[in-house]
């Protein structure tokens, strides 16, 4: 992450070259409303204030990034803000809808990534851009891995134990998960990058995010 003065928090990879060129993003997000699932130390929410957006919202179910992401934002004056909550309680009743929605990095580390994508769609009212880590199956099945006790991930001088790695679908298995929940006009942007599977995909209906009713959400 850089900040000012130039200082870059450490870490074992650096996004603006291994994932931001092909991340999908769009160059101009000027008005849109975003919502980053996951988001770390918040680049890609930064990113899309950067790029024009009006309003960013992020969550994270784990404090830790929660206050390194506060921590990143007031270096930044940045306006984003960051929630602590599980994908699995989205609901636009709270949160709103969202033109775009970030989902970097988080689906095989849930024991249920369809009833994630199911809440995803439910506030998803324009575009998603998925990542996900892929298991080595080629073939044009459905298929995922499941690993109950999680994997070894992280660099490959240090790795480590990660019990949260569950689930590892295959190319065909993400689209399917992306249609069986009712996205649309799903493309792969990840060709053959060492980043796994990225995809765009667009909700059935295409209109304006827009932040919750205050006046009824969530309490009515």
């Amino acid at each position: 992450m850089e900040l000012p003065g130039g200082v870059i928090t450490p870490g074992w990879s650096d996004p603006r070259e291994d994932k931001l060129p092909h991340f999908g993003l769009a160059d101009d997000m000027a008005g849109l409303r975003v919502l980053d699932i996951g988001p770390a130390e918040g680049f890609f929410s930064f990113e899309a204030e950067r790029r024009g957006a009006a309003e960013v919202i992020a969550i994270d179910s784990r404090p830790a990034m929660v206050r390194k992401f506060n921590l990143c934002r007031y270096a930044l004056g940045s306006r984003a803000e960051v929630f602590r909550a599980s994908v699995y309680d989205l609901d636009p009743r709270t949160y709103g809808t969202f033109d775009i929605v970030f989902f970097f990095g988080v689906l095989y580390h849930l024991r249920h990534p369809v009833l994630a994508l199911q809440r995803i769609a439910k506030l998803c009212t324009s575009t998603l851009l998925m990542q996900t880590a892929l298991c080595d199956d080629t073939s044009d099945r459905a298929l995922a891995e499941f690993h109950p006790f999680g994997i070894m991930s992280g660099p490959a001088d240090r790795p480590t134990h990660d019990p949260t790695c569950f689930w590892f679908p295959n190319r065909a298995c993400c689209r399917a998960m992306l249609e069986h929940v009712g996205f649309l006009q799903i493309e792969d942007l990840s060709g053959d990058l060492a980043a796994g599977g990225i995809f765009r995909a667009q909700a059935p209906v295409q209109r304006k995010g827009a932040a919750p009713d205050e006046a009824t959400a969530p309490w009515s």
